[in-house]
């Protein structure tokens, strides 16, 4: 059968085809032209997390050496403030960088203790001590490494810059070596070499254990709740520093992974979250006097605060005393399992028993409502994992953190050594995965008159 078509209808034919292929060429067009915006954006987010990166990092390594020539407590401790704020402003330019597929536990570690260790430092400022030779060496351990990351990221910037290592992570097309990939992987070999340099830096021993686990993530705590007006915030804030809420007056926000309002009166800063109104940290670099508080008085006023603020089911476990200030941490509890994840660090003055170091960050970003696992194994069968030189003090159950910023149900042992003859015995903890048996960490506690930390 023939067909044929009128003149009119071939015309027509024709116009529809000549509009379909416009119309598609057209999509083609507009396409082309979002993936490009697309990468540009990316491009220009990538950069400036960059830039914000290593401008944080050269504020923390000038403050850590103008921190050697202060001369007042005060001065020190606002120094000390601000380079917590840079170190967590410094984690949040690192987490929009597209690095998630590695593993920088050491790169956040460092920027954890970078602030935290600033921080403690001030707190023997405010009580009238002078840091020692190891803690100035360790601080300008802290400066060079810092330059030093600061000189890797300049590094990047110039070779994006100068076209050697594009940004845009957008993929082009299929399979893994896309134009996209390639400059992904580009940019993260750059972090890769970052992070293995960041293992040299010295220990630092100021805390309980496991608190510097990171504080790289989003906060759990805070993830559903709703936005506070910064009026809010003031009524928690004068809560937390024990004032009338005129006394305080606002600062600059603190625009870290836990964004925060900030509050100051003479020696005191407080931090509220911007969600939910928590009070996140308090300092007080106030001058402390001659010791006139008992351990006991000490406890019950940290426990006192503490319930004020809100936190219940929160157990003592290790505490510091020095330079006229006893810094306690609590973990919380659930169903008699010690949660190593949800620190909360509390500093009482020995002369008054006022509360001058508060930091609930950490019990912030982790704290959830958590389904425990049963153990599997008894503690006398995870005992078994332990070193048979060991001599088994106590036991008890403990959720700790993993450097791969998971938590593990395990048995934490505190046992001492039996074979020093020469050397006081030790005591440690050794903490066994109440699931498989599988040894998880081992810390050794050093005991002083002081107080109790971990190494």
């Amino acid at each position: 059968m023939k067909i044929t078509l009128s003149r009119r209808t071939a015309v027509r034919a024709i116009s529809y085809l000549a509009a379909a292929f416009g119309v598609a060429a057209g999509i083609a067009i507009q396409q082309h032209a979002t993936a490009r915006d697309y990468r540009s954006q990316l491009e220009n987010t990538y950069t400036r997390a960059l830039g914000d990166l290593s401008s944080y990092l050269v504020n923390i390594s000038n403050d850590l050496e103008k921190g050697r020539y202060v001369g007042t407590s005060e001065q020190f401790a606002l120094m000390a403030a601000r380079i917590w704020r840079e170190s967590g402003g410094a984690k949040s330019a690192l987490s929009t960088l597209p690095v998630s597929d590695l593993h920088m536990d050491n790169t956040y570690k460092f920027l954890s203790q970078v602030g935290d260790y600033a921080m403690a430092l001030s707190k023997k400022a405010a009580a009238g001590g002078e840091p020692s030779a190891e803690e100035a060496e360790n601080a300008e351990a802290l400066r060079n490494y810092a330059f030093k990351l600061r000189d890797y990221v300049d590094d990047m910037q110039r070779d994006i810059r100068e076209g050697r290592i594009t940004v845009d992570a957008l993929p082009s097309g299929g399979g893994d070596d896309t134009e996209g990939t390639r400059a992904a992987h580009g940019l993260s070999s750059g972090f890769e070499d970052i992070e293995q340099t960041m293992t040299g830096y010295p220990t630092l021993i100021y805390d309980g254990p496991f608190s510097d686990h990171l504080l790289n993530q989003r906060p759990r705590m805070t993830a559903a709740l709703d936005a506070v007006t910064p009026e809010a915030a003031l009524e928690k804030a004068a809560l937390a520093a024990r004032v009338e809420p005129a006394a305080l007056t606002r600062g600059d926000d603190e625009n870290s992974n836990m964004p925060l309002y900030m509050f100051r009166t003479g020696d005191i800063s407080v931090g509220v979250t911007k969600a939910g109104g928590i009070p996140a940290y308090l300092i007080n670099a106030r001058s402390i006097g001659a010791q006139r508080m008992s351990n006991q008085a000490i406890f019950r006023f940290a426990e006192t605060y503490l319930k004020s603020l809100g936190f219940e089911n929160m157990r003592a476990t290790y505490f510091e005393t020095a330079d006229g200030i006893c810094t306690i941490n609590y973990a919380a509890v659930q169903d008699d399992v010690i949660l190593y994840t949800d620190l909360i660090k509390v500093g009482v003055a020995l002369d008054d028993g006022s509360i001058v170091f508060y930091d609930a960050r950490g019990y912030i970003s982790n704290h959830h409502a958590r389904a425990l696992p049963a153990p599997q194994l008894t503690a006398e069968q995870a005992q078994q994992s332990v070193n048979q030189s060991l001599r088994i003090l106590s036991s008890r159950l403990a959720l700790i953190p993993t450097s791969g910023q998971n938590e593990v149900l395990t048995w934490e042992f505190q046992a001492q050594t039996t074979d020093n003859d020469d050397e006081q015995p030790r005591r440690l903890l050794v903490y066994v995965n109440a699931v498989n048996g599988a040894e998880e960490q081992i810390l050794i506690l050093v005991e002083t008159p002081e107080g109790t930390l971990t190494t």
